[in-house]
């Protein structure tokens, strides 16, 4: 810091409202004329086209324009009548009177990180394009503040401090000591500065008395006597107070010196009479204060991004009368304020209805402060939703979607609703705060389960809608509350009865009970899991071979073919709630075959195709048509020998060809792929692995892990089931086995 005397902190920040100062002039000055003088005009109403950046800060405000702080400390001077703007540089001291307060006049100095420590200032008339220089330094003076076009500046004489008034007019310069403050005085600041139309104006100083005080007192200065008013307003302690002045009133908001640390809002006249205070719990240690006609204006200065408070009373601006009464909202938030010539103040924040920007306080109608915005940033007070990535259609679990909110000190949640049934999926509310503030995005993954408290159950297709409730976390706002729709239209897959996307496994019990069994992987274990059990019926012990064919016969849904013990085959068309429509006969003779197995989509057309094997070891296929009256096509040899395995099951794509593949366990368990060509036919084999005879049953389960390839459900001789994923490779075509938390199948004659 330059100048004789250490840098003082600011204890006591303001706002203060004046209207214009009439200034003489003195030797202290270098002149420096930028343009000719121009006639100043009365404050001007602002016109739409003024607007303020997102993050400023208020400084200061005059007749044509205003000061403020963009958020990385540009200081910008914008013009009411065409927005227009002029850069003045960067500066990070931005307190209320550093660059001057309630007039056109900007201060400017020579050091940008902290401007009271500056060894000159520069007085720039943003009206008028002059400008002059003060030379603080010569004298060794201490820049302080300034209000209009004085300068208030220190000197150190001996144990304590002179306050000196600079002004400059006409070529001639006055320096002014203010007489009638306390002795000692030491960390003396400018708080705040009113100058009202046909008087001298005011400022108020902020000091200690001594360097042991504890606490900052406070007096009125009159610029026209240059002298103190014997004040007697409310001590305050700690640098978290600020404070305001008109023309007959002194506004106080900080910790009172009473042994205590709560927060209090005070008011006097200049010369301390009619004194006032009351607690303001709801004020943190940001406060903000203003005076506005018989109205004092308090809060706290928060941002709407912040998250440190809980209910829209404690972020909100308000408004009480001089001398108590009921407090009035005046802004959903404030974060800056200053005072204009005109007796009003302009305060940066927001309201729900008009959004953020800079805003107008001024006497309403019946007196009380009212607020107009007049330079907006564009931004949204409320939660909004900026933008959003929400696939319309989702043929594949998981359901991801994502809001762009314009803020995120919010609490989230997300209810999917299936429009048929009314089955949702609610997730738990969640905190999505983050520090860097400002507009985020929220993600949303859904598994495409249903969690109810009857058994979690993999979602059907159809039409669905989606709801996004935010609440704020400040409570500044309304809930955001939008919805949508989205339709999942997973493909038919051969062993989806319910159609929804999950593979069922059919079991049929020694009495002939058949039961449908809906699984889904669940995410939170990495498991092929069941929690619901449908019964589809009884007296399917009519039949010694069950199934599952795929879609074969023009529905989109799989379908099941059984034959008797007569040799007839039967076909059950799958309808795609999990249950089947009355049977309709395929054909005779189906008792030539000692293995059936189906499922795969051998020709690449889209449909289930069957495999038989006839007693002579003789594979046939028979292609689907998608005709339920005739399903298949006439048989064709697919070639002999296959009597070498005692198990052959169509798997579907686990290896990565185009069609479906087999699998196929020769009699010392060692299990071999065919690769699905596309033509009905296959490669030649490879070997799988050996150890395949501890299986009891094979079953070509379709894609239970949501991967896209088809997988392998093995019942082991007690009927414990594993699950073999699908790698999509040939050479290594089923991953290591996983358990799953499927039942056992002890007592089951079959599973399908």
């Amino acid at each position: 810091m330059s100048g004789s005397g250490p840098r003082i902190p600011r204890r006591l920040m303001a706002l203060a409202i004046s209207a214009g100062l009439a200034v003489t002039a003195g030797p202290l000055v270098a002149p420096m004329a930028v343009a000719a003088p121009a006639t100043a005009a009365a404050t001007q109403t602002p016109r739409p086209a003024v607007r303020i950046a997102p993050g400023s800060q208020i400084l200061s405000a005059g007749t044509t324009g205003f000061l403020s702080a963009d958020a990385d400390g540009t200081l910008r001077w914008t013009r009411y009548t065409d927005g227009g703007t002029t850069e003045l540089g960067k500066d990070k001291d931005l307190g209320p009177t550093v660059h001057g307060t309630a007039s056109d006049t900007v201060v400017l100095g020579d050091d940008p990180q902290h401007g009271t420590a500056s060894d000159k200032v520069t007085l720039r008339n943003m009206a008028t394009g002059t400008s002059v220089v003060f030379d603080l330094a010569v004298h060794g003076y201490r820049y302080a503040g300034a209000v209009g076009d004085t300068v208030v500046a220190t000197k150190r004489i001996g144990g304590t401090y002179e306050v000196h008034l600079l002004a400059q007019a006409d070529g001639v310069t006055t320096d002014r000591v203010v007489t009638g403050l306390p002795g000692g005085l030491q960390d003396v600041d400018v708080a705040a500065g009113v100058a009202a139309a046909g008087t001298a104006g005011a400022v108020l100083l902020g000091f200690k008395e001594g360097s042991a005080a504890p606490f900052t007192s406070h007096r009125v200065v009159d610029l026209k006597s240059a002298k103190a008013v014997d004040s007697r307003s409310a001590h305050l302690s700690g640098d978290y107070a600020r404070a305001a002045l008109s023309p007959t009133h002194v506004a106080t908001l900080g910790t009172l010196v009473s042994g205590r640390y709560e927060t209090y809002l005070s008011t006097a006249r200049h010369d301390g009479g009619d004194a006032w205070s009351d607690e303001k719990p709801d004020v943190g240690h940001s406060p903000l204060v203003g005076l506005v006609g018989d109205w004092v204006l308090y809060g706290s200065a928060r941002t709407v991004d912040e998250s440190l408070l809980d209910n829209a009373w404690k972020t909100a601006f308000k408004a009480i009368p001089l001398g108590g009464g009921a407090a009035r909202k005046v802004l959903d938030h404030a974060t800056s304020a200053t005072p204009t010539p005109d007796g009003s103040v302009l305060v940066t924040g927001g309201t729900v209805e008009h959004g953020e920007g800079l805003y107008r306080v001024s006497a309403g109608a019946d007196g009380a402060p009212v607020a107009e915005l007049v330079a907006p940033t564009g931004e949204p007070t409320r939660v909004t939703v900026l933008t959003s990535e929400v696939p319309a259609v989702l043929d594949r679990a998981p359901w991801r979607a994502r809001w762009q909110l314009s803020r995120l000190n919010v609490e989230v949640s997300v209810t999917v609703r299936h429009t048929a049934s009314g089955r949702e999926y609610v997730s738990n509310p969640r905190h999505v705060y983050a520090e860097h503030g400002g507009a985020g995005w929220v993600d949303f993954t859904w598994d495409g389960l249903f969690h109810p408290y009857d058994g979690t159950a993999a979602a059907p297709n159809g039409a669905y809608t989606w709801r996004l409730v935010a609440r704020p976390l400040n409570g500044l706002g309304p809930d955001l509350d939008v919805n949508g729709g989205f339709t999942l239209a997973r493909p038919a897959a051969a062993h989806d009865y319910s159609d929804n996307g999950s593979p069922d496994v059919l079991v049929r019990d020694s009495a002939g009970w058949l039961f449908r069994e809906d699984t889904f992987h669940d995410p939170a274990d990495a498991k092929l899991d069941s929690r619901t059990q449908q019964l589809i019926g009884s007296g399917w012990n009519a039949y010694d071979k069950l199934v599952s064919v795929g879609h074969v016969a023009g529905a989109p849904n799989a379908d099941l073919v059984a034959r008797d013990k007569s040799g007839v085959l039967w076909l059950y068309l799958g309808r795609g709630d999990g249950n089947f429509t009355a049977r309709t006969r395929v054909g005779g003779g189906w008792n030539a075959y000692n293995e059936i197995t189906a499922g795969s989509d051998l020709t690449g057309d889209g449909l289930g195709d069957l495999l038989a094997r006839d007693a002579s070891g003789t594979l046939w296929l028979y292609k689907g048509t998608g005709n339920r009256q005739a399903p298949f096509a006439g048989r064709v040899k697919l070639g002999g020998g296959w009597n070498a395995y005692n198990r052959i099951t169509a798997v579907g794509d686990i290896a990565g060809a185009r069609a479906g593949d087999l699998v196929a366990r020769d009699k010392d368990g060692v299990l071999w792929l065919y690769l699905g060509r596309g033509d009905g036919n296959f490669t030649a084999r490879t070997r799988i692995g050996g150890g395949w005879n501890t299986y009891h049953q094979l079953v070509g389960i379709g894609d239970s892990n949501n991967d896209g390839k088809a997988d392998v459900l093995a019942y082991d001789q007690q009927g414990k089931p594993y699950v073999y994923h699908g790698t999509g490779e040939r050479q290594d075509p089923l991953a290591a086995r996983e358990i799953t938390s499927l039942d056992d199948a002890p007592s089951y004659q079959t599973v399908a």
